[in-house]
């Protein structure tokens, strides 16, 4: 395979909302969808439509939503050996997403009700032999160490997507000594921006890039959320762009999207780091004007919008 992913999987209910719900307010549903969802999974979907042969290390219940999980996964082709079904009652993992009307949301996680995490006795880590990638998000954070240090004896390369703010990361015991000891193992390390800011001290995409290269000798892909994304290679090649300008439905799902991309570009296909970088912008880009997670594009569809529209990238 050429992509295998250990992270989270759950079912996503979209509720389309006059405005985002703010503390002690209203807001009113203007309709629901549910669809498959969980950030690791939405990277291996985006992966899998453009080419790649991806597989899945991750919990579900044995409920009838669980049930539907594992069918979406394998009708969209991933590899489910790695799913594990808890049989101990617990619910599915649940997300529930508000987006109002320009495409802003927010997440509440309902991750299964006390469900335990994956743990290394369940975790078929025998597929990392199978890899030519292994994709992680910290979730959950020892068993992904141990994948990667696996990972790097058997020289595959290994990608850690950091896309959520260091409070959350560190609410879940997580500190920055784990994440430092953690890079040890890591080839391409892809943090946003809100997950480096208080842990940098700087707002400078630059500055921010210089105080991840102290500790990290690898490929940078820091995400600017809508201002684009600076990425710096371990020559200390460094490229920047903004954000492609399209009309935004739905937010939900656009950095799993442009992960996925770039893995398959840069990793699978051999790309250089610009190219990669802007044919993964593309995705994120189509991924926002649709509805749910795993709206991403194909390979086609994403060749077809990068033929009319065009950013303006920077080399340093």
């Amino acid at each position: 395979m050429d992509i295998l992913g250990i992270g989270g999987v759950a079912l996503d209910t979209i509720q389309v909302v006059d405005h985002l719900p703010i503390r002690d307010g209203f807001s009113t549903v203007l309709s629901t969808h549910r669809m498959l969802g969980g950030s690791g999974v939405n990277v291996l979907v985006q992966a899998q439509k453009l080419g790649a042969q991806t597989a899945s290390i991750s919990k579900v219940s044995n409920d009838d939503d669980s049930r539907r999980i594992i069918d979406c996964l394998v009708r969209d082709g991933i590899d489910v050996r790695g799913v594990i079904s808890d049989t101990h009652g617990y619910p599915a993992p649940h997300c529930l997403i508000y987006v109002d009307g320009n495409g802003e949301k927010c997440l509440i996680l309902d991750g299964g009700e006390g469900m335990p995490a994956l743990n290394e006795e369940e975790a078929r880590l025998e597929l990392v032999d199978e890899t030519s990638v292994l994709y992680l998000d910290l979730n959950p954070p020892e068993l992904s160490l141990k994948a990667a240090r696996q990972a790097k004896e058997l020289g595959k390369k290994v990608v850690l997507n950091l896309q959520e703010d260091l409070q959350t990361v560190l609410a879940k015991g997580i500190d920055t000594t784990f994440i430092r000891r953690f890079l040890r193992y890591v080839d391409v390390f892809a943090p946003c921006q809100a997950s480096i800011r208080p842990w940098s001290g700087s707002d400078d995409p630059q500055e921010q890039i210089s105080f991840i290269r102290q500790f990290f000798a690898g490929t940078i892909v820091l995400t600017l959320a809508d201002q684009g994304v600076a990425a710096c290679d371990e020559d200390g090649r460094t490229v920047t762009l903004p954000a492609f300008d399209v009309a935004v439905k739905d937010t939900t799902g656009a950095g799993d999207a442009f992960i996925g991309a770039f893995m398959t570009q840069l990793l699978i296909g051999a790309r250089p780091l610009r190219d990669s970088l802007l044919f993964s912008s593309a995705c994120a880009a189509m991924t926002c004007q649709e509805l749910g997670a795993q709206s991403s594009p194909d390979f086609t569809q994403a060749s077809n919008f990068l033929s009319t529209h065009s950013l303006e990238v920077t080399h340093e």
